[in-house]
């Protein structure tokens, strides 16, 4: 089992990005192979909730870090700031306490926390992989996400809790987010970032990351996986709390 134990960190209260010449050629050409534009809704306050460190800052740096290198018009990015002008928000499952919070595609996948660290790799593959719909799940596992996209189930959430300084989290992350993508949001993904979101992970009784739950909308769900699942195994496990038949392939 992979996972790292969970160590808050302390820090400062403002963090920005900082991205050298050579990694913003890297990240420029992992996006340049977008083919269909990927939406980005940017949930933040104007004090970021009122956390010890401001984390909607490096949040916003880091979105339009890939927007700008991402080919024109395939990376869509809207703000919100929920504070102001009425909160202009669209969605209003969002929780201003837990941003900053970005949804992608219209929320089938959502991030809670800012996706810094080792999730950054998790994210711009999350969108490079969306884009191109070249998701890199098995045909059995597209298959059977497909037709639950098509049927009349109820949205299966996996929330994936993680830590900027996991190596093993984004696998987890990306798993959940193609399973999100794959079944057009029957499954949704929710990433969860720990030390932004303590309730959260004292809820479930987090210990190390990543910690897979899983859940119907509206329940609590249970701790399924600790550390990264096997496709087939989650596949298992969102199709059993579906209540979705497959059918035979």
């Amino acid at each position: 089992m992979s996972t790292t134990p969970l160590t808050p960190p302390t820090g400062p209260e403002e963090v920005h990005i900082e991205v050298d010449e050579e990694t913003k050629g890297i990240i420029r050409d992992m996006l340049s192979q977008m083919v269909n534009p990927v939406v980005f809704d940017l949930f933040t306050t104007s004090n970021c909730a009122g956390r010890d460190t401001n984390w909607c800052i490096p949040t916003e740096e880091l979105i339009d870090l890939l927007a700008s290198l991402a080919p024109e018009g395939k990376l869509i990015v809207n703000k919100h700031r929920l504070d102001q002008n009425g909160g202009n928000n669209p969605s209003p499952d969002v929780e201003e306490n837990r941003v900053p919070i970005i949804y992608i595609n219209g929320g089938i996948i959502r991030y809670l926390g800012a996706p810094l660290g080792e999730e950054v790799r998790a994210l711009i593959e999350t969108i490079t992989r969306i884009s191109t719909g070249k998701t890199g799940l098995r045909a059995r596992t597209r298959g059977t996400l497909s037709s639950m996209a098509n049927s009349d189930v109820k949205p299966v959430e996996v929330v994936t809790v993680v830590t900027p300084s996991c190596p093993y989290c984004p696998y987890a992350v990306l798993l959940a987010n193609m399973f999100a993508f794959e079944s057009k949001g029957k499954v949704r993904s929710i990433v969860v970032e720990a030390y932004e979101e303590p309730d959260i992970a004292d809820m479930y009784g987090v210990t190390a990351v990543p910690t897979v739950i899983i859940r119907n909308e509206g329940t609590q769900g249970d701790v399924e996986f600790v550390g990264v699942p096997p496709e087939a195994d989650l596949l298992k496990k969102v199709i059993s709390y579906s209540g979705f038949n497959p059918p035979a392939q």
